[in-house]
């Protein structure tokens, strides 16, 4: 059964489905230790992890043992640890939204990476049981967890919104709530016939649902956000970005040092008492011309129409990208909206002009509206230069230079809040 608490009408908007992803081995990346970006508690073990970057940042963690374990990145690689078999990465395809979460059957047989936009792919004995790819989805997925039986799982989307799939059993959501805070996980009951599940917010907070309530952090001042959540025999234990972790019905083994310049990104367990903290690259401080008041909250694009310039804001109030553009004055009206539709390449229809990375969020008199590359003619020649970008050059549709339309892409995934200002 699905719940559709995350989900709009789809109307005339495109969208683009995402199946499971078969690929066939490949030799896995090599064991290259990051000094002190895994933290192994409980008799966990610490092989490494990969190299990592602000723009490939590592985003999930799943276990096949104490001393096995794989990394995601956010780009769709996977890297296998102590022994860990590789599977195949959605690495090298051109994902419509990065990598979020990944999960691990409970045999450790397989895997699953999530996106952003509700996207699943499956590898090795993780089967593919359906995605939200096809979905309007009102926020942005920001993880996932397998069923006991590792024949379904869950999606969880920012809101608390849950997808459910295969055998796991929708027990109910925070997807009509008003929340303090964005949820940023879920972790699933694994305890003997438990079909439920609990989700965490970057508050602290905890709603359970067919599970049992042990507490939360919700009450609690925090140096910094929790960032994920982990099943623990009779428990759960979170995890906040500087390293500190709280314990629910769990045995505490030990907290990761703070850092910086690489917060901790994720929290995972095999299901026994060991777990590990994962960290990443912090993005570089934010220099740039200041968000403007009133436009909003949470992960959003803001494109003021009067400064022809976008802001590209991350759920922790970050800002990730500034830069100016070229659109249309007063196109679109005023408002908020969100994404609904992606192309890699779109065609103006006449003299062969095509935009690249194009991203639709609104609707002109008949056409969709949307931020894209600046547009090229059938010879290749792009109809402005980068230097001109800052003033009014569009028919409707919102230009932008290469790199930004190529950033935005995969930084927007379907469902994504877009304020336009005036």
């Amino acid at each position: 059964m699905h719940t559709l608490s995350s989900r709009r009408p789809l109307g005339a908007a495109l969208a683009v489905a995402c199946m499971a992803l078969l690929v066939t081995a490949v030799p896995a990346a090599a064991e290259t230790a990051a000094p002190d970006r895994l933290h192994a508690f409980g008799g966990a073990s610490d092989h490494g992890t990969p190299d990592a970057s602000p723009e490939h940042r590592l985003v999930g963690i799943a276990a096949q043992g104490a001393g096995r374990y794989w990394v995601a990145t956010s780009d769709g690689g996977v890297h296998s640890y102590g022994g860990a078999p590789f599977h195949g990465s959605a690495s090298g395809h051109l994902l419509a939204a990065p990598i979020v979460g990944m999960a691990a059957t409970p045999d450790g047989t397989g895997y699953w990476l999530v996106a952003g936009d509700g996207g699943v792919f499956s590898f090795g004995g993780a089967r593919f049981h359906g995605s939200a790819g096809a979905m309007h989805l009102n926020r942005p997925i920001v993880g996932m967890a397998s069923t006991s039986t590792g024949r379904g799982y869950w999606l969880v989307a920012s809101d608390g919104g849950i997808f459910a799939f295969g055998d796991a059993v929708f027990h109910g959501s925070t997807g009509d709530m008003r929340l303090n805070s964005p949820v940023v996980g879920m972790a699933a009951d694994h305890a003997p016939g438990a079909t439920g599940y609990w989700l965490v917010a970057a508050d602290g907070g905890v709603f359970s649902f067919g599970a049992t309530f042990h507490g939360s952090a919700g009450g609690i001042t925090l140096a910094q956000p929790i960032v994920g959540i982990a099943a623990a025999p009779g428990g759960y234990r979170l995890a906040a970005a500087d390293g500190g972790v709280f314990t629910y019905r769990a045995r505490f083994h030990g907290a990761a040092p703070s850092s910086t310049a690489e917060p901790v990104s994720a929290i995972a367990s095999n299901g026994s008492d060991a777990y590990w903290l994962l960290r990443s690259p912090r993005r570089p401080a934010y220099t740039g011309p200041a968000v403007p008041a009133g436009s909003g909250s949470g992960r959003r694009v803001i494109y003021s129409n009067s400064d022809q310039q976008i802001w590209l804001v991350a759920g922790d109030g970050e800002v990730d990208r500034s830069y100016a553009v070229s659109g249309r004055r007063g196109v679109p009206a005023a408002g908020t909206y969100s994404v609904f539709s992606k192309s890699r390449t779109a065609y103006a229809g006449h003299d062969g002009i095509t935009m690249a990375n194009m991203v639709r969020f609104a609707w002109g008199d008949s056409l969709a509206i949307g931020f894209h590359a600046i547009p090229r003619d059938a010879e290749g020649r792009p109809l402005q230069s980068e230097d001109d970008l800052g003033g009014y050059r569009s028919a409707g549709c919102v230009r932008q230079a290469d790199r930004d339309a190529a950033y935005l892409y995969d930084w927007a995934p379907i469902g994504t809040t877009v304020v336009v200002l005036r």
